[in-house]
């Protein structure tokens, strides 16, 4: 019983808000020795840039967002970039003086960052400037979401907040409640044509009209089944993700559920639990397991296409596809950065990033470039190699 006990008090340690590492950097699994071989040769950075702090003790990430020929990027200790995609080089930057807890949203004009004191602040995309600066009075534990000119946000005592992105000024709130041990940390709503699609930590997603701020819907996606309390977490942490007319929707131990949209009847299951954003193409969902795995599933069906074990234990990233769709790519607690074949699952090349584990992988356009962000605040800019 000792040991049990011992055991239990351990895994909450690591898991939930108490944990001196967040939870982006969690491994599960058995520990790697080596990185993988890969089939093919390496990839070479196009550029790198160094953001300062890193989030080493960071309880949440400023997600970078690539747009319109820039990257914006922050970091916790309170500067804010806009860097040019083709050099790296900054365009402008912004020291707010203060520790970031999550960001970026993005707007057409502005950007809007929260601080770990419960400030919301919004800034011009042209040059960084400073437009307004309020106090939300909560944790903001979710990269905020634009909508037109309503900011969405949710914060660690269970709201979903609507902001007035011209004023910074709370037009509605929806109070959910929040369970007594859930993993540190949030999704982000989705945006779909004025209905915010929020999951939460009790396995719930509701949908939330954008301009009112009504609860329009409110339906189960994950049922805790387990015997104690860490077997019954259930958490919804990866954002919702949408592909035409389909509603994917991952949940810590509850699996990964595909439903109908304009229903929200349930099209497919799959046992695959993940705390990491999903992507897709055209044909399959890739989704990055909790144990460092790779699994592909069909889009329509959720039946298991592919699975990529060589991975596993070491704290691989969420998945991004590159380029025309049937590339992936992800990263890991050593810095290395793999290409995979989304057709057979193999692994056919390898670079790495400075700045220590590879903590999310952003952007992806045709052209075949993406990003990594590194657990030292390090951007690295790579490019799909032609093929051969």
């Amino acid at each position: 019983m000792t040991r049990i006990l011992l055991a239990t008090f351990w895994l909450l340690f690591f898991v939930v808000a108490c944990s001196p590492r967040p939870i982006h950097f969690m491994r599960e699994g058995p520990e790697a020795s080596r990185p993988p071989k890969v089939a093919g040769g390496k990839i070479k950075p196009l550029w790198k840039f160094d953001t300062g702090k890193g989030y080493g003790s960071a309880d949440a990430l400023l997600w970078p967002v690539e747009r319109d020929g820039h990257v914006y990027a922050a970091e916790p200790g309170g500067r804010v970039y806009a860097l040019d995609i083709v050099t790296g080089r900054v365009v402008w930057e912004t020291d707010l003086d203060l520790s970031l807890s999550s960001g970026l949203g993005l707007g057409k004009e502005w950007i809007v960052v929260a601080s770990d004191e419960g400030e919301l602040l919004s800034l011009n995309r042209l040059d960084g400037v400073q437009r307004w600066r309020v106090q939300i009075g909560a944790e903001i534990l979710a990269r905020p979401v634009v909508s037109s000119e309503t900011i969405l946000l949710r914060t660690g005592n269970g709201q979903v907040l609507g902001i007035d992105g011209q004023t910074g000024s709370v037009r509605w709130q929806v109070q959910h409640s929040v369970p007594s041990l859930s993993v540190h940390g949030l999704s982000a709503p989705l945006d779909m044509d004025n209905v915010a699609i929020v999951g939460f930590a009790s396995g719930y997603l509701s949908g939330i009209d954008i301009t009112t701020g009504r609860e329009l819907w409110n339906t189960p996606i994950a049922r805790s089944t387990g015997t104690n309390q860490i077997d019954r977490l259930i958490d919804i942490d990866a954002d919702p993700f949408w592909v035409d007319g389909v509603l994917y929707v991952a949940a810590y131990q509850g699996g990964v559920t595909a439903l109908s949209l304009e229903s929200r009847k349930l099209i497919w299951r799959s046992n695959k639990s993940t705390l990491r954003n999903l992507v897709a193409n055209q044909e399959l969902l890739l989704v990055t397991v909790d144990d460092g795995s790779l699994s592909a599933l069909d889009l329509e069906t959720g039946e298991d296409l592919w699975g990529q074990s060589a991975l596993v234990g070491r704290g691989v990233s969420n998945p991004v596809v590159v380029g025309s769709g049937v590339t992936g790519a992800v990263g890991d607690f050593e810095g290395y950065v793999y290409l995979v074949d989304l057709v057979s699952g193999k692994l056919v090349r390898r670079g790495r990033a400075r700045g220590g584990a590879v903590i999310g992988l952003f952007g992806s356009d045709m052209s075949g470039v993406f990003y990594s962000l590194s657990e030292n605040g390090v951007i690295t800019a790579w490019k799909l190699p032609p093929a051969e």
